[in-house]
């Protein structure tokens, strides 16, 4: 696990700046390779191999070199094939030499023979070109940037901000549709209208001449059938049997493993299998303990304490805790807005920093359940698309049967879906009419939701709900030095899950169905059966009350008003009549001041070395 960094050409200076800014992905070490055609460094989280993988990597003739970001579970098998078809190994067991003689043995196709999370590049000095290439989920970040006739790229968008030289203007679309929309981190494009983000499951070349050619290979397939033509036992029998293997790979490191536990049925799950792998042996470097990290927030409604014990006792845990609150949040939101680089949708990813912070303490890896509500429809909503399946097939009955059976969670989404639509509903509160007319038509939210669940599923997973989620998680992981593994991601178990009929997704008014029948026995009867989710949050609303006269402060200043971004009266009339009770998102006030204060850190000034 890293930070890289680098271009074409040859920059020291400017490699060396780029180096400096991610010391925080990589404080075990640090290594370069300039020339007169490209300079390429990173900086080292030594994770495997902690005594001979140092990067960068050579080729035997030293005219290919490549540095990466992420780890490869498929290392040891892939050794053992390479091996046999007569590559030589340096090192003892780096996965990172695994890619670069897998670059030798395949080229570019090496990236269908991984499994895992990266972000990697080869220099190949053999044709001039530069390869990047990002894992198939996006778990590890890679930007990108043209400027001055070269190419730039980084694991993190401040790295690129090291040369002056490129602009660090916010994109007008990508603002405007995450104000108005929500959406963010989809597509390409960043809320910097300079830099550009490597899509996951692409790879760019870049050549000698500057061209360049980004190819996508790979995508989930993705089954469009609602009925399943094989029993519930056989499907959870063979998901449990994909996903006890998937997390044990996930498991391989020289260093101390632990688990960010919510209390929810993801995380749950991940603790559960790990406790259930070390009893066959599996070691997580830290003399037979499972060490759980976790925030906690007594005498709020999202304290989820008691779903959290229950998983420290199943699996005898030696538990953390980190307790976020409002006042620690107020004084760390600058730095904390340095390390994510973009706006948030919300301050839930700030109780993912806070319980990292903590784990720093005592472990190096952290497996996460994050993926899990995309992939097996976790969220109310998705119920939406359910519907539309069933009757766009001809089950009519079995979603009437499921309407039923999940009342107590669907009629309330639905009341609230329908309430606002009424005749005589009170106005509520939206966000475009606080945007200033002449650029509030400047964003269009290009993505229709498919009918299709599982069709939708994939669109989340891909571009639209997942990538957010991986952004926050990297960020926040890295600021403290830590590598955070996602095995609900990993590519073997996300095909598996997108292979499953709709109705192994939704079931008998339960959703993620077919992983509550798998975890049966191994999760607590009552994490297993909840009928809802809180996870990793915070109080928001409350937060956003008790720091009321900071929003208003912002709203208020001259900065604000200078932007030409929103009509500074009518903000700050709606956010009176919000605390006074008004209906609507609150959350479209945190949008606004997230979107102010990003941009006075990374808009306004020079992006420092240090947060």
């Amino acid at each position: 696990m890293c930070g890289i960094a680098g271009m074409t050409g040859r920059d020291e200076a400017l490699l060396s700046r780029m180096l400096a800014v991610m010391v925080h992905r990589g404080p075990d070490g640090s290594g370069v390779e300039i020339n007169d055609q490209v300079s390429l460094g990173m900086r080292r989280l030594a994770i495997v191999d902690i005594d001979t993988g140092d990067q960068p990597l050579y080729s035997a003739d030293r005219r290919v070199a490549l540095v990466f970001n992420g780890e490869i579970y498929n290392a040891p098998e892939l050794r053992r094939e390479l091996s046999a078809r007569g590559h030589a190994f340096t090192t003892d067991h780096s996965d990172t030499e695994v890619i670069l003689r897998g670059y030798e043995q395949w080229g570019e196709d090496v990236v269908d023979h991984l499994t895992g999370m990266f972000a990697f590049a080869v220099w190949d000095g053999r044709t001039g070109d530069l390869f990047l290439a990002r894992d198939r989920l996006g778990i590890k970040p890679l930007y990108w940037t043209e400027s001055g006739g070269r190419v730039l790229f980084a694991s993190e968008i401040k790295a690129l901000f090291q040369d002056a030289s490129v602009s660090r203007s916010p994109d007008p679309h990508v603002l405007h549709r995450f104000l108005i929309y929500r959406v963010h981190d989809s597509g390409e494009d960043t809320f910097f209208d300079a830099v550009k983000r490597l899509l996951p499951g692409h790879t760019m070349l870049v050549r000698a001449d500057g061209s360049r050619r980004v190819r996508r290979y790979w995508a989930p397939p993705v089954n469009l059938t609602f009925r399943s033509t094989r029993s519930d036992a056989d499907y959870a029998d063979e998901f449990r049997h994909v996903f006890d293997r998937v997390v044990q790979r996930h498991l391989i490191a020289d260093v101390p493993i632990g688990v960010p536990l919510s209390g929810g049925l993801d995380s749950s799950g991940v603790a559960t299998t790990i406790a259930h792998l070390m009893r066959g042996g599996a070691d997580l470097h830290t003399g037979g303990v499972l060490h759980t990290f976790s925030a906690l927030y007594p005498g709020e409604w999202l304290d989820e304490s008691e779903y959290i014990h229950e998983i420290e006792r199943r699996v005898h845990s030696l538990p953390h805790y980190a307790y976020p609150d409002v006042d620690e949040f107020w004084s760390e939101m600058s730095e904390w807005m340095w390390y994510q680089e973009e706006p948030t949708i919300a301050t839930a990813p700030y109780a993912y920093y806070c319980v990292y912070r903590i784990a720093h303490r005592e472990v190096k890896v952290m497996l996460s359940g994050n993926g899990g509500d995309e992939l097996l429809a976790g969220y109310i909503p998705y119920f939406r698309a359910y519907l539309t399946s069933a009757l766009d097939q001809r089950h009519p009955l079995a979603g009437l049967a499921e309407a039923l059976r999940g009342a107590d969670l669907y009629t309330g989404y639905l009341s609230d879906v329908v309430r606002p639509r009424l005749p005589l509903a009170p106005r509520r509160l939206e966000m475009r009419p606080l945007l200033l007319s002449s650029n509030g038509h400047a964003a269009a939210a290009h993505y229709e939701a498919s009918r299709n669940l599982n069709r939708r599923l994939a669109d989340d997973v891909t571009a639209f709900s997942t990538p957010n989620l991986l952004r926050y998680e990297d960020k926040n992981s890295m600021a403290f030095s830590i590598e955070a593994r996602v095995p609900f991601l990993d590519h073997e178990l996300v095909e598996n899950i997108s292979s499953l009929p709709i109705d192994q997704k939704i079931k008998g008014g339960w959703n993620r169905a077919v992983y509550r029948r798998a975890m049966r026995g191994r999760i607590p009867e009552k994490n297993r059966r909840r009928r809802k989710k809180i996870g990793f949050s915070n109080p928001e609303y409350v937060w956003m009350r008790a720091r009321s006269r900071g929003f208003s402060d912002v709203f208020e200043s001259s900065t604000f008003a200078e932007r030409g971004l929103y009509d500074v009266h009518k903000v700050k009339d709606a956010f009176a009549a919000w605390l006074r009770g008004a209906p609507g998102d609150g959350l479209i006030f945190w949008r606004i001041l997230v979107c102010e204060l990003w941009m006075r850190r990374y808009v306004d000034q020079a992006v420092a070395v240090h947060a």
